[in-house]
């Protein structure tokens, strides 16, 4: 039997009545939704919640108004809870043109930033670590708002989760961590996903509090998040609530969900969420059989109306099938003067363009590992964490996934986060967060994610496999991230600050061979360098060389050998490998006529491959001599020196290619 206890006690009637037909529009609108699948009539995929509706309602309208809700492709009744209306909802089920994610993505994928739910994504739980992003957002505002993010049971055996909850007990962040338990991740009970007997268990081991509530009693799910959403506010850090209950479909349309038992079945249905709250309703006076066939057949009304509505609308233009991808900049800044004074080295240029933006900005702050009182594994951040505390210079736990998760969320929420990875080979663990929730943002939903993700890359330092590698192919090959690649203290510096001021998400490569091994001088004032915008290292007539990072330093050698010998190189520095400066590349081969690409990343799927492939589909005819491409064997970077030694492109190769394109 359904009583209300603490925080239900004090519902109003209305307030009680408006559970109820929440909960009854998400299911009667799921139920039609995957009828309508099972039946033909709807493309795409429907995850019914149906059997859930007293944890999402109860869940959801916990939170206040300015409060994030990050959930999962089985939260519907919680989007309609935070105010999303029927009409997104079904646009977005029908790949409509007005739709949240403009028909880009369908059924349940959408959130709607202005209000309160986070983008859905089919990796789960990827929003937990957006969501946490988002409270840390508020923490480093002071502002009285909370976040909550929902997965299911399944969820919490992946990394992402378990890197959230113990990033957000560590840090204090005001967020409510919900688990709605629906017995069955897809197919997989849950003796095969964890060892104990509910998942609120494992709350001790984090240091924060846990309960397991009864998922399909809505008064119960609502007191007890109630409870947790205010500690939130307040300042007492996250909570985790379990919520136990029961899908009453498959996993998703197509699943017949044969593997539930009979007696599970039957145990679970009579304990439906919906008929125990009529129940409840009927015992305070609030409904009557009348009341509730009145209730369901207007609701139904609606639901069928806005579907029919939202069939006619207007499906997306066919050529926006490429928009989007990054958000556009407003303005830009200052060019940079002549360079004068003492020559400083690369990493010190990065950390006095770090200094400068969080001088000039409260908005931009540093997360990653051991960037506070250590100073970085390469101490980039030396003294920042003592200059500006740590609330705007975090040290995070071992945390990939959090780290670049929670720089999502916190730039959606308007900070503008710079992430440190301690080596990019470490990206691997946070390219699901940067790739499925970052790079998809702008594109699907509108929504600008202003971050940089930063560290050190490359080889040379005798490293060996596991903190050597060059992943700019790897980076570029997904839609929606900026690559940029330094060379000179001057241009790490400006394209740092063009990086920190644009509204997409940057990742921003530091060749740690040329941290502390190439100086320059700085222009005086503030400056940026554009994005996308390449700069001619070296004028000349004869070959073009087209590279980036510390490549361009071995070119530029090059170049000096091959001069001597008659032959006149142009040294094309990229800087920025997405977006590529291709202007100012087919200029230099329309001039010379010849080209030879190097590059330290791997052959394969490459930069060099898509320069190569992009000038010979342009400029086929321009061309005096085939295309030569310096690169490392397609093999894993050694760590002896004599390996290491002949896996970089040398001075050598790079003459070599040239000699060979210029005589033919």
């Amino acid at each position: 039997m359904i009583e209300a206890k603490g925080a239900a006690a004090e519902l109003s009637d209305g307030r009680l009545l408006e559970f109820y037909e929440l909960m009854l529009t998400g299911r009667l609108l799921e139920t039609r939704l995957h009828n309508m699948y099972r039946g033909g009539r709807l493309s795409g995929a429907v995850y019914p919640g149906v059997g859930q509706e007293a944890a999402q309602v109860g869940f959801s309208l916990a939170l206040e108004k300015g409060d994030m809700f990050g959930g999962t492709h089985r939260d519907l009744m919680s989007q309609l809870a935070r105010g999303v209306t029927l009409e997104e909802t079904l646009l977005n089920f029908f790949g409509k043109a007005d739709a949240p994610t403009k028909g880009r993505d369908g059924n349940s994928h959408f959130g709607v930033l202005d209000k309160g739910t986070l983008m859905v994504v089919s990796p789960l739980p990827d929003a937990y670590p957006v969501a946490a992003g988002w409270a840390l957002s508020f923490q480093q505002r002071n502002q009285p708002r909370v976040a909550m993010a929902n997965c299911g049971e399944g969820a919490t055996a992946t990394g992402n989760w378990h890197e959230t909850v113990n990033s957000a007990a560590v840090l204090g962040l005001p967020i409510v961590l919900t688990v709605q338990n629906n017995q069955f991740a897809y197919s997989t009970p849950n003796d095969r996903e964890f060892a104990m007997e509910q998942v609120a268990q494992r709350a001790e081991g984090y240091g924060i509090p846990g309960f397991t509530v009864d998922g399909n009693d809505v008064l119960e799910c609502y007191a007890v998040a109630k409870d947790a959403v205010d500690r939130a506010r307040s300042g007492g850090g996250p909570t985790l609530i379990e919520a136990t209950t029961f899908r009453h479909y498959g996993h998703a349309g197509h699943d017949p969900g044969d593997y539930v038992k009979p007696e599970m079945r039957d145990y679970w249905m009579e304990r439906d969420p919906i008929a125990r709250y009529e129940e409840f309703l009927f015992d305070r006076g609030l409904l009557s059989e009348a009341g509730k066939g009145e209730v369901e057949e207007r609701v139904d009304q609606k639901i069928k109306g806005t579907m029919e509505w939202a069939q006619d609308q207007a499906d997306p233009d066919p050529a926006s099938v490429s928009t989007d991808v990054f958000a556009e900049r407003e303005g830009s800044g200052a060019v940079p003067t002549e360079p004068q004074g003492e020559e400083v080295t690369l990493l010190d240029a990065i950390r006095a363009g770090l200094d400068e933006a969080m001088a000039h900005d409260d908005s931009v702050f540093l997360l990653g590992e051991d960037v506070g009182p250590f100073g970085g594994a390469f101490k980039v951040t030396a003294g920042l964490h003592e200059k500006y505390g740590p609330q705007r210079v975090i040290d995070m736990p071992i945390a990939e996934a959090a780290i670049v998760g929670m720089a999502t969320g916190a730039a959606l929420a308007g900070m503008r986060p710079i992430a440190e990875l301690q080596y990019t080979d470490f990206i691997y663990p946070g390219l699901d967060e940067l790739v499925s929730e970052a790079a998809k943002y702008n594109w699907k939903g509108g929504h600008s994610v202003p971050m940089v993700l930063r560290g050190p890359s490359g080889a040379g330092l005798r490293a060996g496999p596991f903190h050597s590698i060059s992943p700019e192919g790897l980076l570029a090959h997904h839609p929606g991230i900026k690559v940029v690649t330094p060379s000179t203290p001057a241009n790490a510096k400006g394209l740092l600050a063009a990086a920190i001021a644009d509204p997409n998400p940057v990742v921003f490569l530091e060749h740690k061979k040329l941290y502390r091994s190439i100086k320059g001088q700085l222009p005086a004032t503030e400056y940026e360098i554009p994005l996308g915008q390449a700069r001619t290292a070296r004028q000349g007539s004869d070959v073009t060389i087209v590279t980036w990072s510390a490549m361009t330093h071995t070119s530029l050698e090059a170049a000096d050998v091959l001069a001597a010998e008659g032959v006149s190189v142009e040294v094309i520095d990229l800087q920025t490998l997405v977006p590529l400066d291709w202007e100012a590349v087919f200029a230099s081969i329309q001039k010379t006529s010849r080209l030879v690409v190097v590059q330290e990343d791997v052959p394969m799927a490459s930069i060099a491959s898509e320069v190569a492939a992009v000038v010979a589909d342009e400029l086929f005819w321009d061309l005096d001599a085939p295309i030569v491409r310096v690169t490392p064997p397609h093999t894993h970077i050694p760590f002896a020196a004599v390996l290491e030694d002949a896996f970089v492109p040398s001075v050598e190769d790079v003459v070599e290619a040239v000699r060979r394109t210029a005589t033919t």
